[in-house]
């Protein structure tokens, strides 16, 4: 396995990410369960931060399923 490859592979599914802003630009706590197996989740101090560069995205993905009342 080469890098690109990884690195595509860990973008992968970025629609099932779900994220909650912190009001830092280009982070967001991760709201899924079991982020250490995620190659874009940061641990820090009792939460995972997403550094995803599809952040913006998912931020979006986020509140359209939580406007719709969509859990998880």
């Amino acid at each position: 396995m080469n890098k690109k490859t990884v690195k595509t592979n860990s973008l992968r599914g970025f629609e099932n990410c779900r994220v909650l802003e912190i009001g830092l630009n280009g982070f967001a706590e991760c709201l899924k369960q079991g982020p250490a197996t995620c190659s874009h989740a940061m641990p820090f101090g009792y939460c995972f931060l997403c550094k995803n560069p599809r952040l913006d995205q998912i931020i979006e993905n986020t509140k359209a399923h939580t406007a719709a009342g969509v859990s998880k």
